[in-house]
């Protein structure tokens, strides 16, 4: 992962919704759309540009942010950072990649895993060099 930010889980747990998301899912991903509500995230993000699906094909890489469970008890909290998503397979508003990152073998998403995934959720398209 590229980028970490760790963020202590309040107390009480459920004050933040994506807090509750982490502990019943072991992860969080990161959306634009709601990071716009109010308290939705303790911390406000940067603007990403995002994609615009008519522009994402297969085989296409993009970036996603994804919290992380990590801890237990009273020492839980939520370490985020950066992944890579090669598209595999796109329907509707749907987006579905490959993990392409590799991620420590504790967390509950692995490289390798698709995932779906939605636009508000894509923060950029990488950009590939042609060699």
């Amino acid at each position: 992962m590229k980028k970490k930010n760790i963020l202590k889980f309040p107390a009480p747990n459920d004050s933040f919704p994506f807090f509750k998301e982490i502990l019943e899912n072991g992860y969080h991903v990161f959306s634009m759309e709601n990071a716009k509500v109010p308290d939705y995230y303790p911390n406000k993000f940067p603007d990403y540009p995002g994609v615009d699906l008519q522009h994402l094909h297969i085989g296409d890489v993009v970036t996603i942010r994804v919290f992380f469970r990590i801890g237990s008890g009273k020492n839980v909290r939520a370490d985020g950072g950066y992944l890579d998503l090669e598209v595999e397979h796109i329907e509707d508003e749907t987006v579905f990649g490959v993990i392409q990152t590799q991620l420590p073998k504790e967390f509950p998403l692995q490289a390798g895993d698709s995932l779906e995934i939605y636009p508000d959720e894509i923060l950029y398209k990488a950009q590939m060099t042609e060699h």
